[in-house]
C-alpha cells in the first residue's frame, strides 16, 4: 500500500479526521506528488518523515541490509515492534548498503528523482560517504536536503553524538522539571526527539514552499536542543529576564493541578480565574469557601494556600474520579481525568478527531496507533499503509529508477541490496489459529 492509500474504512462520506472517504474517491493529500528519500534512524528523523507520509508524500526509507536495530527496539513479548511501527507507517522500504560504491550510486539515483532528502547521521558522516548536501545538490539543484542533529550544525560540540535525554539536559529541560527533592529528570521519554521531529518537518515544509515559489532547493537543519528550547519559549524567556528559573513544584496554584479522588484515581482542574473559582466551589458543594475572605481573590488564595489546599484535598477524597469530572463539567470548570495512554485512546473526543486510529497490518491484522494532530478540510492528512518489512519495495523502487532486471538480481546476489518476502495476507488469521491450537494442547 502506498503512502497515499487510506487505511480507514469506507463511511459513505468524507471523514475530515481520518482523511477517508468511500470507494476510490479519495481526497488528495497536501503533499501528493512530493518524493522523499528517508535516510533516518531512531525517532527524530523517522517521525519527521512519517509526518510527511501522512500528508501524502511518497517516502522511500533506506536501511542497511539486515535492518536498523530500531526495528527490534522495545519489542513486546509477542514480537510487536511498536516503536518502529509507530514511526514508519506509509513508507516504502529499500535495503541498501550505502558503504559500497554501488549502494551510494543508488542513493544518488534516488536523490535525482526526489524532492527531499532527510538524514540524521552525525555531522560529517554523509560527507565522508560522498552523499552530503554539496554532492547531492549537484545531482539535483532543486533538492531540499534536511539534516537532523543534536546540538545543531554549528558550535564546538556539533559533531558529538546525542540522544533524547542528553538534549533535555543541555537545553535546561531536565533542570526545569526537577523532582521535589531536587533531582533532575526527563520531562518525558522522547520529548526532545518528538519536538525535533515536528520542527524538522516544519522546516522541510517551509523549504518546499520556497522551492515552489522560487524553483530553488536549500539545506534545512533541525536540532534536538533547539527544539527543546523552542517548545518552552515562554518559560525560557521568563528565566532569562533576571537570570532565574521559576520552577513549579506540585500544583501550579492551590486550585490548579492534580487532586487524588476517593477511588485513588486522579483528576486535574484549572480554576485560575474568579468565574471558574465560583464554579469550583459550587461543584464542590462548598460555597462557603467562595464567601470566605481568605479565598476571595486569586492572590489572596495563594497567600493562604497552606490552608486551602488541604481542604480541597479532603473534599476530593469524598467521591470517585468520574463523579468529580461530571460535577466539574456541569459547573464549567476545566477538568480532565488523568488518563493512561490506554485510557486516552478510548476518550470519545480523541476518537472523534482521529487522534487514535486503526490501520491494517499484514502481520497483526490491525494496529491501533496515533493519528494526526491537526485536521485539513480539503487535503486531509491520513494514516498511510502499514509499516513495511525491510526491503519490501527494493525491486519496485530500483525498477522505477530504470535498473534492468538482471542488474537488480546482481545487486541482490552481492548483498548490496535486500528484498523482503511479500507479506502473507493470511498471516494474521493463521497466527491466531496456531495460537488457539497451542492453547488447546
Amino acid at each position: 500500500m502506498s503512502a497515499t492509500d487510506s487505511a480507514a474504512g469506507t463511511s459513505g462520506s468524507t471523514d475530515i479526521a481520518s482523511g477517508a472517504c468511500d470507494g476510490t474517491d479519495i481526497a488528495p493529500g497536501a503533499l501528493d506528488g512530493v518524493k522523499v528519500l528517508d535516510l533516518t534512524r531512531f525517532l527524530q528523523g523517522p517521525y519527521a518523515t512519517r509526518i510527511l507520509a501522512d500528508l501524502g508524500a511518497d517516502v522511500v526509507k533506506v536501511e542497511r541490509p539486515g535492518g536498523e536495530w530500531d526495528r527490534r527496539l522495545r519489542q513486546a513479548p509477542d514480537g510487536f515492534a511498536g516503536f518502529f511501527t509507530g514511526l514508519n507507517r506509509g513508507k516504502k522500504s529499500i535495503a541498501v548498503d550505502i558503504t559500497t560504491p554501488e549502494g551510494r550510486d543508488i542513493v544518488k539515483a534516488l536523490a535525482r528523482e526526489c524532492d527531499v532528502v532527510v538524514e540524521n547521521f552525525r555531522l560529517g558522516v554523509m560527507e565522508k560517504l560522498g552523499l552530503g548536501y554539496d554532492t547531492l545538490r549537484q545531482e539535483n539543484p532543486r533538492l531540499v536536503y534536511a539534516a537532523a542533529s543534536g546540538h545543531g550544525p554549528l558550535g564546538p560540540h556539533s559533531g558529538e553524538p546525542m540522544f533524547d535525554m542528553v538534549a533535555q539536559a543541555v537545553s535546561g529541560l531536565s533542570d526545569f522539571v526537577r523532582t521535589p527533592d531536587g533531582q533532575p529528570r526527563l520531562a518525558s521519554r522522547g520529548m526532545a526527539d518528538s519536538a525535533g521531529a515536528v520542527f524538522l518537518a516544519m522546516g522541510i515544509l517551509t523549504a518546499l514552499l520556497v522551492k515552489e515559489r522560487t524553483g530553488h532547493g536549500q539545506r534545512v537543519d533541525g536540532s534536538l536542543v533547539g527544539s527543546c528550547l523552542a517548545m518552552h519559549t515562554a518559560e525560557v524567556t521568563i528565566a532569562l529576564h533576571g537570570d532565574e528559573v521559576r520552577r513549579t513544584q506540585g500544583r501550579v496554584t492551590s486550585t490548579s493541578g492534580a487532586f487524588r479522588c476517593g477511588d485513588d484515581r486522579w483528576i486535574v482542574i484549572g480554576a485560575t480565574d474568579q468565574k471558574v473559582w465560583d464554579g469550583l466551589t459550587a461543584a464542590l458543594g462548598r460555597t462557603d469557601l467562595r464567601d470566605d475572605p481568605r479565598f476571595a481573590r486569586s492572590r489572596i488564595r495563594e497567600r493562604h494556600r497552606d490552608i486551602l489546599e488541604p481542604v480541597l484535598e479532603e473534599i476530593f477524597r469524598t467521591a470517585d474520579r468520574d463523579t468529580w469530572v461530571r460535577r466539574m463539567r456541569d459547573h464549567g470548570v476545566p477538568v480532565a481525568p488523568v488518563n493512561t495512554f490506554v485510557e486516552a485512546a478510548r476518550d470519545p473526543d480523541v476518537l472523534a478527531n482521529g487522534f487514535v486510529v486503526e490501520q491494517p497490518d499484514p502481520a497483526w491484522g490491525t494496529v491501533r496507533t496515533v493519528g494526526n494532530p491537526f485536521l485539513l478540510s480539503a487535503t486531509p492528512a491520513r494514516v498511510g499503509g502499514w509499516t513495511p518489512e525491510l526491503g519490501a519495495d527494493t525491486r519496485e523502487v530500483l525498477g522505477r529508477l530504470g535498473f534492468p532486471h538482471d542488474r537488480i538480481e546482481q545487486l541482490l546476489a552481492a548483498g548490496v541490496v535486500e528484498q523482503a518476502e511479500a507479506p502473507d495476507p493470511d498471516g494474521p488469521a493463521r497466527a491466531q489459529q496456531e495460537a488457539e491450537e497451542v492453547g488447546k494442547a
